[in-house]
């Protein structure tokens, strides 16, 4: 069976938004279209890998769990989530890393040999259900290196995900921006802005601190002020007053406390960066209230 139409049906069924009833019939639809033999989609090794990969996210315990997605990653490699899976697991940072690293290596060789590296194809990977394991990937090495405090490395795969894939549907600007405002990087920072300018705080914070860093307190006041603008909860963190929402855990609205709340805790290397930095958004705020 095409591995494309396959990998299709599989993103269908693996997909948390999607009922089961709702699979079925997607499923179903394109079965029909194509007019493929139900047997022929449901016996072959990536589906049985993906299988497998269910039943371990559906274990009792941590150790069946890694156990049913080592076996899953064995009986195919094109089910890479099967390692983004015990990535996931794992305790040990050194480990943790190792294990993507090694997973990533292996996948980017499949892919290139596939030729889902080709001219055509670079900047669209998360279109593409065969290259978007991929790109999760490379978002989680993204945030196990910032842990690591490793900041270069963590800009460069962030670089390389958005050169992959220009809708960067995982976020990865966001992480950049604030990295290049870490770095000082006014040149790269303002050229992402270009790319992707949008009025929130992941967006905004990082310029306003780089002028801040800078001290050029013309344009620092300019993104302190639609900071305020975009989110007026942002002043009341620094002030002491802000009430935490009803967000979920993980879950956030723009211009609502708890996206405060998540850059806050998101970015903290960047917050950390200038520990002064609330006194003057206390003084140069135009919401002092």
């Amino acid at each position: 069976m095409n591995k494309k139409l396959q990998k299709k049906i599989m993103d269908i069924l693996h997909n948390p938004a999607i009922s089961d009833e709702e699979a079925e019939k997607q499923i179903q639809a394109i079965m029909s279209e194509f007019g493929i033999d139900e047997e022929e989609f449901i016996d072959t090794p990536t589906t049985n890998a993906y299988n497998l990969l269910e039943k371990a996210e559906n274990a009792k315990t941590k150790v069946q769990a890694i156990k049913l997605a080592k076996e899953a990653y064995k009986t195919s490699n094109e089910c890479f989530d099967a390692i983004l899976f015990q990535v996931d697991l794992e305790d040990d940072s050194v480990k943790r890393l190792s294990l993507l690293n090694e997973g990533l290596e292996i996948e980017k060789k499949r892919l290139e040999k596939e030729e889902y590296f080709t001219k055509d194809n670079i900047g669209s990977f998360y279109g593409m259900l065969e290259t978007r394991p991929y790109i999760r990937g490379l978002y989680t090495k993204a945030h196990l290196l910032l842990e690591d405090g490793k900041i270069r490395l963590t800009k460069d795969v962030c670089e390389e995900i958005i050169r992959l894939n220009n809708n960067d549907n995982t976020g990865a600007r966001y992480l950049l921006m604030a990295i290049y405002a870490y770095l000082e990087e006014e040149k790269e920072l303002l050229k992402l802005y270009k790319k992707y300018p949008e009025e929130n705080l992941e967006i905004l914070y990082p310029l306003f601190s780089l002028y801040y860093k800078l001290e050029d307190n013309k344009k620092a006041k300019e993104y302190l002020d639609r900071i305020n603008k975009a989110n007026p909860n942002f002043i009341k963190y620094f002030k002491g007053t802000i009430k935490e929402d009803n967000a979920p855990y993980g879950y956030y609205s723009i211009g609502s406390p708890s996206e405060v709340f998540m850059y806050i805790d998101s970015y903290m290397f960047l917050v950390d960066s200038t520990p002064n930095i609330g006194n003057f958004i206390i003084s140069n705020s135009k919401n002092k209230k």
